[in-house]
C-alpha cells in the first residue's frame, strides 16, 4: 500500500492506543479481534493479517492531513510540534475498547495501561494462534461480567467502574454519541461512572469522531501553560476552551502534535 504523510511509528507511539509492540522490524497491532502486523519503508506500507480497507479507516489515511495542518498551524509553537510529529494520524478506534483503555488510564501510565489491557484480554478474550504467537482478542462488549477477573487484571480502583460500565453501554449508545454535537457527547460520557473530562475527551477524540476534542493531562497542562498562558496557572477547563477556540474543529490534531512533542522533549 502506498501512503502519504503517514508514520506508523509516530501514530502508534502517540498514546492513543495500547495493544501494540515492535518486534523484528514489524509493528504488531491488536484491536478488538483484529491482530495484524505492518512495517513501513518510506511511503510503502507492508501489512499482513487485515484487509487494506480496515487500515485505511483505522489510521484515517483518507484524511487530508496537509489541509488540517494548515488550518491549525497558527504560531511557532504548534508549527514546531507539527514538524516534529509529521505523519502522526488520529486513529479511528472502536469506542468500546477505547472506553475501557482510557478508564484504565485514570491516575496511571502507559506501561500499566498496556498491562491492564493485556490482562483483561487474557481473562475475558478469545484465544488465537497467529504469526506464530498466542494472542487474546479484546473482550466483547458486555463480557466484563466477573468483578474478580477484572480485579485480577490489576485494574485497582478502576475495577468497579469497568464492571459497572459493562452493563451501561452498547453500540446503539455509541452511535448516538457519534451523531451528537461535541458538548452533548461529552455531557453523556461524563454521566458514566469513572469518566471525567480528560477520559471523556480521549474517548470522543479517538473513537467518536470529535476532532475538536482537546484532552488535557499533565503533559498537556505543562505545555499549554508554558507556551500559551505565559506560565500563569489556569483551570483545565479554560485551557480546553482556549484551545478549541484557537485551533478550531481540528483542535484534536493540535493536541496530539503538542502532546507528542512535549513528551519527546521538543517543546
Amino acid at each position: 500500500m502506498i501512503v502519504k504523510d503517514f508514520s506508523v511509528e509516530k501514530t502508534l507511539d502517540s498514546g492513543q492506543i495500547f495493544r501494540y509492540h515492535f518486534e523484528n522490524g514489524w509493528w504488531y497491532v491488536h484491536h478488538l479481534d483484529q491482530f495484524f502486523r505492518m512495517k513501513q519503508e518510506g511511503n510503502k506500507l507492508h501489512f499482513e493479517g487485515t484487509p487494506d480497507h480496515f487500515l485505511t479507516s483505522f489510521f484515517s489515511l483518507k484524511e487530508n492531513i496537509k489541509k488540517i495542518n494548515k488550518k491549525i498551524n497558527k504560531d511557532e509553537v504548534i508549527n514546531k510540534a507539527i514538524q516534529h510529529s509529521a505523519g502522526l494520524r488520529l486513529l479511528q478506534q472502536d469506542p468500546w475498547e477505547c472506553m475501557v483503555a482510557f478508564l484504565c488510564s485514570s491516575a496511571s501510565n502507559i506501561p500499566k495501561i498496556k498491562m491492564n489491557m493485556d490482562l483483561l484480554s487474557q481473562q475475558f478474550g478469545r484465544k488465537e494462534e497467529k504469526f506464530g504467537k498466542t494472542v487474546f482478542h479484546f473482550p466483547e462488549l458486555h463480557s466484563l461480567n466477573d468483578y474478580q477477573k477484572i480485579w485480577n487484571a490489576k485494574t485497582g480502583f478502576r475495577a468497579k467502574y469497568l464492571y459497572t460500565i459493562n452493563t451501561l453501554v452498547d453500540y446503539p449508545f455509541f452511535r448516538q454519541l457519534q451523531a451528537m454535537h461535541y458538548e452533548d457527547c461529552i455531557f453523556e460520557l461524563n454521566e458514566l461512572p469513572g469518566i471525567g473530562p480528560k477520559v471523556a475527551d480521549c474517548i470522543a477524540l479517538f473513537s467518536l469522531g470529535k476532532t475538536e476534542a482537546f484532552p488535557i493531562d499533565t503533559w498537556m497542562r505543562k505545555v499549554m501553560l508554558r507556551h500559551y498562558f505565559k506560565g500563569k496557572k489556569v483551570s483545565d477547563q479554560k485551557i480546553r476552551q482556549f484551545a478549541m477556540d484557537y485551533f478550531g474543529i481540528y483542535a484534536g490534531y493540535a493536541q496530539q502534535y503538542l502532546f507528542d512533542a512535549s513528551r519527546k522533549g521538543v517543546l
